[in-house]
């Protein structure tokens, strides 16, 4: 017999009960986190994607679920980052 078949059924209850949890308010921090940390210089070259792409991935969430709202000066434009046009070129 295992340890929780023989608790008592309030024993086995408040174990399940007292988890661990995450929530929202903890993945807000978690990104929070992530953007004080890469604004430090703290993240290397080669750990930059890794956490660029958690950091997407938690921001996605949080504004899937409603919990950020973003801004306009927020979303980049991707189509015009490190293109160089055709008057800026040194041809």
């Amino acid at each position: 017999m295992s340890e929780e078949e023989n608790m008592p059924a309030e024993t086995a209850e408040s174990a399940e009960a007292s988890a661990p949890a995450l929530g929202v308010n903890d993945l807000k921090l978690m990104a929070n986190i992530i953007e004080v940390v890469s604004n430090r210089g703290a993240i290397k070259a080669n750990e930059m994607a890794a956490v660029g792409s958690l950091y997407n991935n938690l921001m996605n969430f949080l504004v899937a679920n409603g919990a950020v709202e973003v801004s306009d000066s927020q979303v980049a434009d991707d189509g015009d980052m490190g293109e160089l046009t055709g008057e800026e070129s040194d041809d």
